[in-house]
Order: structure tokens, then C-alpha cells, then sequence
């Protein structure tokens, strides 16, 4: 493409939509030529430049039609008539285009048509003197802004801004696009992100504002959110815009398809058109830069390349593409008019074997050998013209699509409003959400993949998970009291065991000091530890307001106490495993159970630990070391994978019940269940009576020891 095909760039028949120099402001390449002359001047004086190879001049009435100079009432002037703008650098009348287009005079007549346009000026505007009076806007007004942005973005990422249908929290709030991107110097260098997929002006990323910076800060009185029901660990690993923008409501489109030689856009599935009223949700993608999860939208491009002699694949020019369909576009049947879509074998070999046989003698070559890319494959023919598929390791297809950052939507619609669910339920898009791979598969039909495979988590690990926020979270209190229930029924039904021991002043030691300590460490430890896991394994922001500052200082808590409790079980582990070794009597105890179930007076023999504490001992020491190491791991959570993630809290919440379940029982039988049990933990004396009724194998063992001595 020419400069001058640059700047006529669009179709006359439908003069609406911009082509390249439409958007481009003028100047620079649109002016002058690589030598600093401008264009028409030149021409005039060098009329054998159009008649040469020269790609400055090539086929180019500079002189009939001017050149582009740079227009500042593009962004500035409110009002300023862009489609009118569109329509005379299509017709070719380049220097005319920002007089007609701003208002300044009516043109009529156009170059393209062979004729010399006409101007006739709107006197109103213009004062006595002769001078023009124009009123222009400081930081460019939106609408000015969306006149190129609102074409490229809508096809992008199915943004558009001040739309009725897709409304952003920000624009609602009366700001403009000036407000975050305005220019951060004199030489018009705008503010901007950090897009994905484009490289222009790299050296410009990051030179506006971020969402956190801006709330965090207060900036223009954004509110300070709290987050108190998001987990802070999804505030490390998901980008503001991911539950932030949950829906677009105008089509963006799909992919596109060039095997006619000319770009076809192919809407989101479902819609009519690009910029159709549709409502559809992001594609979720790691960013390579801050490892976190942006909303994007991945346009799936099927493109042609020739892979040369150096191993690169170049992209083939439309016109080359061209050449090669039109062989065999009366080849391909029951195809819609203009969208071939190779997806056969068969198909796939017909296009390659034409742009073989019409890139031969191409001079950009060394060799020749098509390639066609669709759905992250490359498909080419090998030696015996048979077609040869291989995964798309090159740039084409691949990529983490163009972010999504416009659309915000109300903090009461984001991801998260809802609670947990809106992630992580059955029907949730961020994990179940059915992405297409593919425009046209092997079958001519789309593929598609899991939304939670596409961020790293695979549908195993989720559907483990699924488990924890579908029946686990939402039935272990009903659970956990029907437990409490059984507990009253027990005791109302068989009464306390050893009342009349109640009383019995101590006489035997039967816990030391240090068991004791080590005893309450991992009591007060293990409250604390339910308190925090109860907050979050219900999101409770009542209690988390209640007991902490936020929720990171609960999470750090959490680590404390149950680093705390990991250690004081390692202490109780050495101190009383001996204790719980079982022995042949324990089989009697087993057999009877206990007495809890046949009468207070059912005697039974047990050690200094009764077969039930040694289950409960080694089930806790099996639990404390289960939940102490998934713990340890998802302290390091932000390095691990999302699978592994997955597994290991849905493993530490599933065990957590557990372990309350048994502690409430421990509790229960420790305490009214029998009374004056729970005082050999606080002075560490018992009862001659209370330790022959209830450890009369331990007993025995302290008679004898106490008569030898």
C-alpha cells in the first residue's frame, strides 16, 4: 500500500466506515514524502514521479489532490463531521477534507470523479476581520475520540463508549475519555495502558492511571473499595477488570477469514453482526507481564503465510491469497457467498495446491511453501501434495487476545456480588464458560474449549472443587448441628458417666504441666483457627468487620495460629504417642463402646488413653499434619498452579469439617459427659475412684508403681 492508497483507504459505494487515513490525523507520511517534500508541491515540479517505481508517487495525483495535513479539529472540534471526513479522503479530495468535514465551507464535486471540488464558505462563522471563530475543546470530547476508536475497538474487544445498551460505571459518572488519557506531555503523547496485542509505542505503557491506583489513591473521588468478601489472594491473581467487566452487550467479533483476498469479520457466535445488541462473556487469559487473569477477547484468525527458506512464515499479501481462490472458488460448493471456510481435507489441499501453483516466480521467496493457519494449527502439504496438520507454535492464532478494559460494570453486578458462586457454581462462565477454538472446525463446525482450562485449571481439579462450593459449604452447618443434635440425644438418653466421681478430691497426677500447656496451646490455637476458617469458608464480612482490619489481616492471622497449632500437635504427637499405642484391652472397650452406648455402669477396661481418645489422638495427628501441610501450601498459593490449587483447598476445607466435627465430639465427652474429666486438665490430678472406673489398666499401673515406692 502507497501513502496515497493509505489515505484513500475505504469504499466509495459505502463511504461510513474509515479507512486507514480516515483515523489518521495527518501530517507526517500523509504530507511529506521520505525526503521531507511535500507530496503535491513535488509532483508538480517532478510530474514523471507518478510514472515511476517511486512508492511515494506510484499511480499518486498528489497534485490533483493535495495532501493531508495534520487536522487538530478531528479531536478538538465538537460537532466535527467525521463520516463527511471518511467520504472526501475516499473521493480523493485530500486537502479539502478538513474544510468540508469541520464545517468551514460546503465542498461539493470530487477529484476521484475527475472533477475540481468547489468551496463555498459558511460566512457565520468567520468575524469581520476576516478571522475564523471556532469553538474548540482543551482534551478532545469523547464522541471525537470514538470516530476511530469506536470501529476498531467494537471489532476488538465489543466496546463502545456512551452506548445506551453497553453503559460503563465511569461514563455514568459523567467522565471522559480525556479523564484517563489525556496527553502526558506537549507533543500529544497519550496516556495509555498496557494492551496485549499491540506494540505501539511500547515506551508510552503504564503512563495512566490504574484502577488501583486511582481507588486506592481517591483520584477525581473514586470510592475506596474494601473487599471485604474477596479473598485476598484473588486480588493478587485477578485483574479489577476480570469481575468488573462480566458482560458486553455489542458483539465484538469472533475471528476473521482471508482466503478471498479480503478480510471477513465473523461476528460472536449468535449475533447478527459486529456491534449487534449481544450479550456475551470475556475469554479469561493469563497476562504474561503480571501473571494475573484479564478479560479478553481472542480473535481467531484464519490466515496464509509462506514459510521461506529460513524457516519464518510470512504472511502472503491479500492480493496473493486472492489470486489462489479465485482458481478454485467454483470448486468449493455449498458455500455462503464470500465465506469459503476451508475446513475438509480436500478444501484445505485445493487452496494450498493454487497458491502454490500462483506464487511461483514470486520474488519475496527463496521457496515456496503455503501454509494455512486456522484454530492454533498449521496445515501445509508435504512432498506427496498430502496434507500435513501440526499444533500453531507460530505468532498466528496465538496470543493472549486484546484486553478488555471499557464497560465497567456497578460494584453490584460485578463477579463476587452474589458471593462465591458467581465463580465458582455449576453454571458459572469462569470456569464452565464454553470458549470457541475454532470459527469452523474439521466438521465445519465451531470447538470449543472450558473457560477454567484456558486460566490453567483442569476439569478434574475443578470439578473437585465444584464439590467444596456446591455440598460441602452449604451443608456442613446443617450437618454440624445435626451432630449437636445427636450429642443432646446421646446425653439425654444415657446420662453422664462417673457423676459421683464429680467431686472426688485428686490424688493421681494424670497430665504434667507441659501436657497441659501443650493441650490448651492447641485448644485456644484450634478456636482461633475455626473462628478464621469460619469467616472464610462463608465469606462472613459481619465477623470479618468484627474481629480484623481486613481481610489480609485475617488470612495473616490464620497462618499464625495455625502455624501455632501445627507446632503444639507436633508436641502433643511426641508426648503422647506412646500413650496411644493400642494394646489387646482396647479391643474389649471397642467391643463394648465404651459404655456410652450400653449404661453408665458398663465397665471397661482402658489405659491411661481409652481406645476412643487413641482413634481421636491419631486422627488428630493425622488431621493437624494433613491441614498443617495443605496449609503450609496455600500460604505459597500465588506460585503454585491453579490446578493444584484447586485440589489442595478444596482438600483442606473438606478435612476442616472433619476435624470441628471431631473436636465438638471430643469436647462433649471430655466435659458433661463425664464429669470431673475436664479438671485433669487444669491442675492434672484425678480421682483414685474416676481413674479406676475409667482407665483401670492405667490405674493399675500407678498402684504398683506407687507401692514399690
Amino acid at each position: 500500500m502507497t501513502p496515497f492508497g493509505f489515505a484513500m483507504a475505504g469504499d466509495p459505494k459505502n463511504p461510513v466506515m474509515p479507512g486507514c487515513g480516515a483515523c489518521h490525523p495527518g501530517g507526517g507520511g500523509l504530507e511529506f514524502d521520505r525526503d521531507g517534500k511535500r507530496y503535491d508541491a513535488r509532483l508538480q515540479a517532478e510530474p514523471q514521479l507518478a510514472q515511476s517505481l517511486d512508492g511515494d508517487y506510484f499511480k499518486s495525483p498528489w497534485d490533483k489532490t493535495g495532501v493531508v495535513e495534520a487536522d487538530c479539529f478531528v479531536c478538538h472540534l465538537p460537532g466535527y463531521n467525521f463520516k463527511d471526513r471518511i467520504k472526501q479522503l475516499i473521493m480523493q479530495n485530500f486537502k479539502w477534507a478538513s474544510t468540508s468535514a469541520s464545517g468551514i465551507a460546503q465542498v461539493t464535486g470530487f477529484v476521484r470523479e475527475g472533477q475540481t471540488p468547489a468551496v463555498q464558505y459558511n460566512k457565520r462563522l468567520f468575524n469581520e476581520d476576516g478571522k475564523i471563530y471556532l469553538e474548540l475543546s482543551g482534551p478532545p470530547p469523547s464522541e471525537n475520540c470514538t470516530f476511530c476508536h469506536s470501529f476498531s475497538d467494537m471489532r476488538k474487544r465489543g466496546f463502545s463508549w456512551n452506548d445506551r445498551i453497553n453503559h460503563d460505571v465511569h461514563n455514568l459518572k459523567g467522565m471522559g475519555c480525556a479523564d484517563c488519557h489525556w496527553s502526558i506531555d506537549q507533543e500529544h503523547n497519550f496516556a495509555k495502558g498496557d494492551e496485549n496485542v499491540s506494540t505501539v509505542r511500547d515506551d508510552l505503557d503504564n503512563t495512566m492511571k490504574n484502577c488501583k491506583q486511582c481507588h486506592e489513591q481517591g483520584f477525581m473521588g473514586a470510592p475506596r473499595p474494601a473487599h471485604l468478601s474477596v479473598r485476598p489472594n484473588h486480588l493478587e491473581k485477578l485483574a479489577c477488570e476480570t469481575c468488573h467487566i462480566p458482560t458486553l452487550h455489542r458483539a465484538a467479533a469472533e475471528g476473521f477469514d482471508v482466503t478471498t483476498g479480503t478480510l471477513v469479520n465473523y461476528p460472536k457466535l449468535g449475533a447478527t453482526q459486529v456491534g449487534a445488541n449481544f450479550d456475551w462473556k470475556p475469554r479469561y487469559a493469563r497476562k504474561h507481564k503480571d501473571g494475573k487473569v484479564w478479560p479478553v477477547n481472542n480473535l481467531l484468525p484464519t490466515v496464509y503465510t509462506n514459510q521461506d527458506k529460513d524457516g519464518i512464515y510470512y504472511p502472503l499479501y491479500a492480493r496473493e491469497i486472492g489470486k489462489g481462490y479465485e482458481k478454485i472458488k467454483d470448486k468449493l460448493k455449498d458455500k455462503k457467498p464470500g465465506r469459503p471456510e476451508l475446513h475438509t481435507p480436500e478444501e484445505i489441499k485445493l487452496m494450498l495446491s493454487a497458491l502454490a501453483e500462483t506464487l511461483k516466480g514470486n520474488k519475496r521467496f527463496q521457496q515456496i511453501r503455503p501454509n494455512y493457519h486456522k484454530g492454533g494449527q498449521i496445515h501445509s502439504l508435504n512432498e506427496k501434495d498430502e496434507i500435513v496438520t501440526a499444533k500453531d507454535e507460530t505468532w498466528c492464532g496465538e496470543g493472549e487476545g486484546f484486553n478488555i478494559n471499557h464497560n465497567v460494570a456497578p460494584a453490584k453486578l460485578a463477579l463476587g456480588a452474589n458471593g462465591c458462586a458467581d465463580c465458582h457454581s455449576d453454571e458459572a462462565h469462569m470456569f464452565k464458560g464454553q470458549i470457541v477454538t475454532d470459527i469452523f472446525g474439521p466438521d465445519g463446525k465451531p470447538t470449543y474449549i472450558s473457560s477454567g482450562r484456558l486460566i490453567g485449571c483442569q476439569p478434574w481439579a475443578y470439578y473437585v472443587n465444584q464439590f467444596h462450593q456446591t455440598y460441602l459449604t452449604p451443608y456442613v452447618s446443617i450437618i454440624l448441628l445435626f451432630l449437636v443434635f445427636g450429642l443432646v440425644l446421646h446425653y439425654t438418653g444415657q446420662g453422664p458417666k462417673g457423676a459421683d466421681f464429680t467431686y472426688e478430691p485428686g490424688e493421681i497426677l494424670r497430665f504434667t504441666l507441659t501436657e497441659r500447656w501443650t493441650h490448651l496451646v492447641r485448644m485456644i490455637a484450634f478456636l482461633l483457627l475455626t473462628l478464621t476458617g469460619y469467616i472464610f469458608f462463608y465469606n462472613n464480612v459481619t465477623l470479618l468487620r468484627m474481629f480484623f482490619s481486613s481481610p489480609s489481616s485475617a488470612v495473616i492471622f490464620h497462618w499464625v495460629a495455625g502455624l501455632i497449632f501445627l507446632g503444639a500437635s507436633v508436641v502433643a504427637l511426641a508426648h503422647w504417642a506412646k500413650d496411644a499405642r493400642f494394646a489387646d484391652y482396647d479391643k474389649e472397650w471397642l467391643k463394648k463402646r465404651g459404655g456410652y452406648f450400653g449404661g453408665k455402669d458398663v465397665a471397661v477396661p482402658a489405659g491411661r488413653l481409652n481406645a476412643g481418645q487413641k482413634i481421636f489422638f491419631w486422627l488428630t495427628a493425622g488431621l493437624s499434619l494433613l491441614m498443617g501441610g495443605t496449609g503450609i501450601l496455600m500460604i505459597f498459593k500465588s506460585s503454585l498452579p491453579l490446578t493444584l490449587n484447586c485440589l489442595i483447598s478444596t482438600i483442606h476445607g473438606f478435612f476442616a469439617v472433619i476435624f470441628v466435627a471431631a473436636i465438638i465430639a471430643h469436647a462433649y465427652l471430655g466435659t458433661i459427659a463425664n464429669p470431673g474429666t475436664w479438671r485433669a486438665l487444669v491442675d492434672g490430678k484425678v480421682g483414685r475412684k474416676w481413674a479406676q472406673k475409667h482407665h483401670s489398666e492405667w490405674y493399675k499401673e500407678v498402684a504398683e508403681k506407687e507401692e514399690k515406692e
